[in-house]
């Protein structure tokens, strides 16, 4: 089933995710001439700083920042003010990175964090073509994000735990996610990659990923979007191109979408259809969540959709709701 939904929102959810999944990926990593400009700061706080943009510098590009604080923990920083710059003159701009809690031991590979970011700016003009056009179809010549993210890795009950990926695209929507993965490792996720260990030239067992997925299980996940303004924007764009009113944009993307429910086998996919119908009608906000009875085997769980997509549901404790 495909769609219509709008392509900018797309790339925006793909870049902030991965802002947000990485914690080295605040910024992108650019080449050459890769440098940090700083005010005076506190000895430990510039480490913590030079940590947190390692990837950046590493990269070849030239971060700046305006000031750095202690934040209110003893693993915080606060960054204020930054300027990334890529070689041919592009910039982003970011207000305050504010790190709560780090791992800093293990910061490029960080066993947990809590991070928040305030008004990443990013100009359309600073962007990849695709993306670039993708903003300016709806309208827009630069977006604006907030986010926060808290995760914890604990080795001894090996699980992943992301309390919270909160993305704010002012004036665009809200994408909210939380999940809790068990049955791993970094040193488990680092073999299934193939990533070798330091000093050692052993390449990884050729099974490792099966043998992550194997063991791997679902305790929960929930990932919602609330629209404040993209859906308008979209069917703005929509009526714009094929020259009609906004309200015939929206009723053909209806009209799709309840051609597709007639195709539709089974009752999960209709349920699913029936709720992105509700969000088109009136946007608000759309929410699915996996809440197991008990943790779920990853690679089972995705044997049993290609199946029976009712177990599968009862499964993971799948639900669809819109607000």
């Amino acid at each position: 089933m495909r769609l219509a939904t709008p392509r900018a929102l797309g790339a925006a959810v793909a870049l902030a995710t991965g802002l947000a999944l990485a914690q080295t990926a605040w910024a992108p990593a650019w080449a050459e001439d890769g440098r940090i400009t700083t005010v005076q700061a506190d000895p430990e706080l510039q480490k913590r700083a030079d940590l947190l943009m390692k990837s950046v510098v590493d990269g070849g590009g030239k971060v700046s920042w305006g000031s750095l604080e202690a934040g209110s923990g003893p693993e915080s920083v606060v960054l204020k003010q930054i300027t990334l710059t890529s070689p041919d003159g592009k910039k982003l701009t970011i207000e305050e990175i504010n790190v709560r809690t780090m791992d800093w031991a293990n910061a490029q590979e960080p066993r947990h964090a809590d991070i928040t970011m305030k008004k990443l700016v990013i100009a359309a003009d600073a962007m990849d073509k695709e993306a670039a056009d993708n903003i300016k179809e709806l309208g827009l010549t630069e977006i604006v994000i907030n986010g926060e993210l808290a995760f914890k890795f604990d080795e001894g009950e090996k699980s992943f735990d992301v309390g919270k990926v909160f993305v704010d695209f002012e004036n665009l929507g809200e994408l909210k996610l939380r999940l809790k993965l068990t049955g791993i490792t970094p040193a488990d996720i680092k073999a299934a990659t193939g990533e070798k260990p330091e000093k050692t030239e052993t390449p990884a067992a050729p099974d490792a990923a099966m043998t992550l997925l194997s063991r791997l299980n679902l305790a929960g996940a929930a990932i919602a979007f609330k629209d404040k303004g993209v859906m308008a924007l979209a069917f703005k764009s929509e009526a714009k191109k094929k020259n009609i009113s906004e309200s015939a944009a929206k009723n053909k993307l209806i009209e799709e979408l309840t051609e597709e429910r007639g195709k539709a086998e089974d009752e999960v996919t209709k349920e699913l259809i029936d709720a992105f119908v509700k969000f088109v009608r009136t946007p608000g906000e759309i929410e699915f969540v996996a809440a197991p009875s008990a943790p779920a085997n990853v690679m089972m769980a995705f044997m049993t959709v290609m199946g029976n997509r009712s177990t599968f549901k009862q499964m993971l404790g799948l639900s669809v709701a819109v607000k």
